[in-house]
């Protein structure tokens, strides 16, 4: 659980994310490794800064950042998984944690069940506890 512009978020390590990094990495190898050695010297001074900024540059851009999975607003809960929704608190009326999904309970007598995946339960629990009026 962390608070970012006084939302409170969780976030998940972003793989698909990793992945293309990873392969970021390996063609900006590829290519450091090809200006020191196939390519003249003249050019490796005006090829490198365009190696920095399509292979490296990217890396301290997106790399860094976690997937957010759950934002906690002052007007709603907003879920950003597999099946995104968007739901104000007004409309809540009790939640309930089970072994592994958040039961959320609205006005009109509809329920939705939202994953807990590895996060704390208990963050979880006073995080939404804070917004919902059981």
């Amino acid at each position: 659980m962390k608070t970012e512009n006084n939302n409170i978020i969780f976030t998940v390590l972003n793989k698909k994310l990793i992945f293309s990094l990873g392969i970021i990495v390996f063609l900006s190898l590829i290519a450091v490794i090809l200006f020191f050695t196939v390519i003249r010297a003249e050019y490796i001074v005006l090829g490198l800064p365009f190696v920095f900024f399509l292979f490296v540059l990217p890396i301290f851009m997106i790399g860094m950042r976690n997937k957010i999975i759950y934002r906690f607003t002052l007007d709603e809960l907003q879920y950003r998984g597999e099946k995104p929704c968007r739901i104000k608190w007004k409309d809540i009326t009790s939640f309930d944690l089970d072994s592994q999904n958040i039961v959320l309970t609205l006005n009109n007598d509809t329920t939705y069940k939202l994953p807990i995946l590895n996060f704390n339960r208990y963050e979880l629990q006073k995080a939404l506890a804070m917004y919902i009026n059981k």
